[in-house]
């Protein structure tokens, strides 16, 4: 099936906008990505994009494409949606190899629901864990704060499928950085505070290595304090007014 979308282009360098996360996590929508896993040795581009809520008649599937990585299939993945009073609920992925109608994994019943201009509620395909492979993620819900939940599933080489990630679940939203494989977690836990968690890798479960976090005064002051994390505790290591953005 001929899948027309817009392309976004691949994302742009990192911003850590701590008073943004909310707008972060919206704007993670509809998109086209193209990452280069390898263009020195020529060994493999990873992509994928997905048709608009507008291009999908009402009853069809939200389809996206996807190439996900050396010696996997590409594959078409199939949102199947409803709308709702006040907003669009995913309630089942089914993942198919391109060329063919029967699918090989579904993913549900899920919960997935998001604001309509949220295009296909906030689904995207990105190397999670840094193993070259596109993994998947959804927003769960919108909740009363800003810290919006997602769901997660890795692509597995081994057993050709994706695998659900409950420790990315517990995290919500984040950003990887695969150059430097770093996974941040940005979250706010009222008005006047604010912070981003750092984490890594470690036999592939995720490791907290520090935090930055900032507060607010009532007259506007900004303090930043910096974390580093060491035997499962965060220990201080820096304070003091927040640099200009």
């Amino acid at each position: 099936m001929g899948i027309n979308a817009v392309w976004l282009g691949a994302r742009g360098a990192r911003a850590f906008v701590l008073a943004a996360v909310f707008f972060l996590a919206a704007s993670a929508g509809l998109r086209a990505e193209e990452t280069d896993l390898g263009a020195e040795e020529g060994e493999f581009d990873t992509d994928y994009i997905c048709r608009t809520l507008d291009e999908t008649p009402p009853g069809e599937p939200l389809f996206c494409s996807a190439s996900i990585g050396p010696g996997a299939p590409d594959i078409e993945v199939a949102l199947f949606w409803q709308r709702e009073d006040y907003s669009i609920l995913i309630d089942r992925i089914e993942i198919a190899r391109q060329g063919e109608v029967e699918s090989f994994q579904t993913i549900g019943p899920i919960d997935s629901r998001a604001l309509p201009d949220m295009e296909t509620n906030g689904f995207e395909m990105l190397d999670m864990n840094f193993d070259g492979y596109l993994d998947m993620r959804i927003i769960e819900f919108l909740p009363a704060g800003p810290n919006i939940p997602y769901l997660h599933w890795l692509w597995s080489p081994e057993s050709g499928r994706f695998v659900s990630a409950g420790f990315l679940n517990e995290l919500g939203y984040t950003e990887f950085d695969e150059e430097e494989r770093l996974v941040f977690a940005p979250w706010r836990s009222s008005a006047a505070e604010m912070g981003e968690d750092t984490y890594v890798y470690e036999a592939g479960e995720l490791k907290q290595t520090g935090r930055i976090m900032r507060r607010y005064t009532d007259d506007g002051a900004c303090t930043q304090t910096s974390y580093e994390a060491v035997d499962g505790q965060l220990i201080k290591t820096a304070s003091g007014p927040c640099p200009e953005e």
